[in-house]
């Protein structure tokens, strides 16, 4: 340890923090000596800014090495800072996924540097303050293997006589981790298991289930179930993984554990979820397990629809019904219960909020061009916290069940108003996708209500029931130009309402909309549609222009002004928002090859992939680039959900499964069989991102059925 005299003897301006030189770390750490909350100039704690520059988001510094023996200096003889400072040199010296990090690297030695000031810092395991003694219990448990002799004699003190029942359930847990004696630990979780606390039956079922197999013994499970549901009224921070703390683990080991046995995972859910689904403890592992694991979608629909009605919160109900939406496409018909359910939740409109809101709500196209809405919320000097937004305006979704959060300007108080009225929106949008995907057609009685996204859901899954709903109105629907409506129209209902499809381009120009055109081709449009393409609306953003020219050229004929056009955008703007209208081009566009094989090598790998796909859709060959895709989807022995190659792999796959799809790839490469056989079979998700498209594009690519 180092006391704050010898500050002055580190040249910390020389070192870097996150935010430069480190020149102000000593006044931080001597103002924390003296004042128990001090603050800076700016008004921020002193506290929380000095360890955001030590160890800002995870990242570590050489000034962080430095600091180490002061901050445990202060931790050992500062009262009113100790529970914090020990919780932050736990944070440094944790092992992260990776493991051990390398004594060599600057982790390594600020672990090392945590790891020489325990001995002294074990003291605070008797501190008078039962949340400072379960920080030190915490911090003991990233100390190495085996622990002092001293430390386990006083973690068995603590869990066998502590007063409060979430210290001796921190002990049990420490000492499972460092008790050197397995049988020890064995016998005293049996014992633990009918303890008078229920935090600790909790901790010792945890460690149970730590060194058992999935699928684990029911009676673990049962006691997760029973016991992992109360709320623990003693501790106050909320950032403390709940509703029990894993001790020198950087993640929430308890969901950790659980999701390893889904059917388990799921009875403990039930179990939380019909205990009053506290905090939305049960209701958020429904979610893990859908995160981690394939086809339980009905299973977890169901639990969600019984906590729903438990939560009054609009946020938290809005966050059940957004997740029962992602899952329903998926989950098939969730029974007339549910359904009626969300029906009472689908039921909002503007009409029942009041007329003359002090909001100004604007849905604006985002920046990847597709008509997707991002949410704005303009408060004009309103200070009325009871005020509402009419959330029919603002409910505009992006990609399916997510809406983009808003941007608010105005007094904090109506901003919380008009949050409140946006998650209400949200929560009735989410409603509504749900019931599309389950094909509920009572949605359909006032069609001229819903969004682009549920009308696009219930043709994409439900086409030839709802289409008779909505045939009077689906005229007015296509002119409004949403592009999630119009990408799920079909080139029959497209033919149908081209005076529609040229309105929509005219007045709300999307890409969507400019691709439908050309794809009805010369026989199924007009002179004044090739006009029309031919003059979009210069403030378009250039992906718009792209496929505008690409669609005249299909219609036309002529290709030479879209080449031309295409030319210049790869040059002056985004090459990767251009390229698929130059594979769109086809053959018409064989002149920009020799711009796309210099985009080939592109560092941005999905510019990469879609010059790829664009190469062989404008020349007709796959070979040169098959060798490429091949390395991108980078086929190994082992495969991590959390890699990030995982993207690569995605984006590779898409461009195979477009050349198989079209027979230019007559067999599937042998060497991404195994990729392929894991991505499409697998019971876990292969990545917690784009799961369900990976093992769609595996099925094509091994030509195997898509499920019903």
């Amino acid at each position: 340890m180092r006391a704050p005299e010898e500050l002055n003897e580190v040249d910390w301006a020389a070192l870097e923090h996150a935010y430069g030189p480190a020149g102000d770390v000593p006044e931080m750490i001597r103002v924390l000596y003296a004042e128990e909350s001090p603050e800076t100039e700016r008004g921020d704690n002193v506290g929380e800014e000095l360890v955001n520059n030590l160890c800002h988001q995870g990242s570590l510094y050489p000034a962080t090495l430095e600091a180490v023996p002061f901050l445990a200096h202060l931790a050992l003889h500062v009262a009113w800072h100790r529970e914090a400072l020990l919780e932050v040199l736990t944070g440094l010296a944790e092992l992260d996924e990776r493991g051990v990090p390398a004594p060599e690297s600057l982790g390594g030695r600020v672990r090392a540097a945590v790891l020489a000031e325990l001995p002294l810092l074990m003291g605070c395991l008797t501190d008078p303050d039962p949340f400072v003694r379960q920080a030190a219990i915490r911090l003991a448990c990233v100390g190495t293997r085996p622990a002092d002799p001293a430390v386990i004699r006083t973690l068995t003190d603590l869990y066998e006589g502590d007063p409060s029942a979430l210290t001796r359930a921190d002990a049990l847990t420490a000492l499972a981790l460092l008790d050197p004696d397995p049988a020890t630990v064995r016998d005293r979780e049996a014992t633990a298991l009918d303890d008078r606390d229920r935090e600790v039956r909790l901790a010792a079922a945890l460690s149970g289930l730590d060194r058992a197999e999935p699928p684990y013994p029911a009676a673990l499970m049962a006691a997760v179930g029973a016991d992992g549901a109360a709320v623990p009224g003693s501790h106050r921070f909320t950032a403390r993984p709940r509703p029990f703390p894993y001790p020198g683990a950087p993640r929430d080991r308890e969901n950790e554990l659980l999701t390893e046995d889904p059917e388990g995972a799921l009875s403990v859910a039930r179990a939380w979820i019909a205990a009053g689904d506290t905090h939305r403890w049960g209701s958020r592992l429904v979610g893990q397990v859908d995160q981690r694991w394939r086809d339980h979608e009905a299973q977890c629909v169901a639990a969600l629809a019984e906590a729903l009605p438990l939560h009054q919160d609009g946020a938290e109900r809005s966050s059940i019904v957004r997740a029962i939406a992602g899952l329903m496409p998926r989950a098939g018909d969730p029974g007339s219960r549910v359904r009626d359910l969300l029906l009472a939740e689908a039921a909002g409109d503007e009409q029942d909020y009041a007329a003359g809101s002090p909001y100004a709500v604007a849905g604006r196209e985002s920046s990847r061009g597709k008509g997707r809405g991002l949410l704005w919320v303009d408060v004009e000097g309103a200070d009325d916290d009871r005020a509402v937004v009419p959330h029919s305006a603002a409910a505009t979704v992006s990609d399916g069940p997510e809406i983009v959060r808003p941007r608010s300007t105005g007094r904090e108080r109506t901003i919380r108003a008009a949050q409140r009225a946006l998650a209400r929106a949200e929560m009735v949008e989410c409603a509504r996708l749900a019931l599309a995907g389950c094909g509920d057609l009572r949605l359909l009685e006032q069609p001229g209500n819903l969004s682009g996204p549920v009308l696009a859901t219930f043709l994409t899954h439900h086409r030839d029931e709802a289409l008779p709903r909505l045939h009077l109105v689906l005229p007015e629907l296509i002119a409004r130009g949403s592009a999630e409506l119009l990408d799920a129209l079909g080139p029959d209902l497209a033919a149908a309402h081209l005076p529609q499809l040229k309105q929509a381009l005219r007045e709300h120009p999307t890409v969507a909309a400019a691709r439908l055109l050309g794809e009805l081709g010369p026989s199924g449009t007009d002179t004044e549609t090739a006009d029309l393409l031919a003059t979009v609306d210069p403030t378009a953003r250039h992906d718009v222009h792209a496929e505008a020219a690409v669609s005249r050229a299909l219609i036309t004929g002529d290709a030479e002004p879209a080449v031309e056009t295409l030319r210049d955008l790869l040059r002056t703007q985004s090459p990767p928002g251009t390229l698929p209208a130059v594979g769109r081009l086809g053959p018409l566009g064989a002149p920009l090859a020799p711009e796309v094989v210099a985009l080939l090598n592109d560092p941005r790998e999905y510019g990469r992939s879609r010059a790829a796909d664009a190469y062989w859709r404008i020349t007709g060959n796959p070979r040169p680039v098959l060798p490429l895709l091949l390395t991108w989807a980078s086929p190994t022995a082992t495969y991590a959900s959390n890699d990030t190659a995982w993207y690569d792999r995605r984006d590779a796959l898409r461009v195979l499964a477009g050349m198989r799809t079209a027979g230019a790839l007559a067999t599937t490469p042998p060497e991404l069989r195994p990729l392929l056989e894991l991505c499409a079979t697998s019971p876990r998700r292969v990545t917690w991102k784009d799961d369900d498209e990976l093992r769609g594009l595996a099925r094509i690519l091994l030509d195997e059925p898509m499920p019903s």
